[in-house]
């Protein structure tokens, strides 16, 4: 089963989401919430291979509240209730803060 990330913080403060990336596995889940919003500008976010089939996900509010895009194509909008329910389909759950 994969494993569910959860990056609260910034990659432009913070090494939480460059350590994220360092475990991250084929089929895991990545969900941007808080300041982690921030990270689909920052340039690790293009490091991670499409091939490893990595669901990357965010919080479509806490993306609102700091004025960011989402790009609906590369990434998947959820709410907080989705992000429930990932946290039962997932093995484990890593919460980078």
């Amino acid at each position: 089963m994969p494993t569910l990330h959860i990056v609260r913080q910034n990659a432009f403060t913070s090494d939480d989401f460059k350590q994220c990336l360092q475990v991250t596995r084929i089929n895991d889940i990545i969900v941007f919430i808080d300041d982690g919003c921030y990270n689909l500008s920052h340039t690790l976010i293009k490091t991670i291979d499409s091939k490893a089939n990595i669901s990357l996900n965010i919080i479509g509010k806490h993306a609102q509240a700091r004025g960011i895009a989402i790009d609906e194509i590369l990434y998947n909008t959820i709410n907080m209730n989705d992000l429930v329910q990932l946290t039962l389909k997932t093995s484990r759950v890593i919460t980078w803060q």
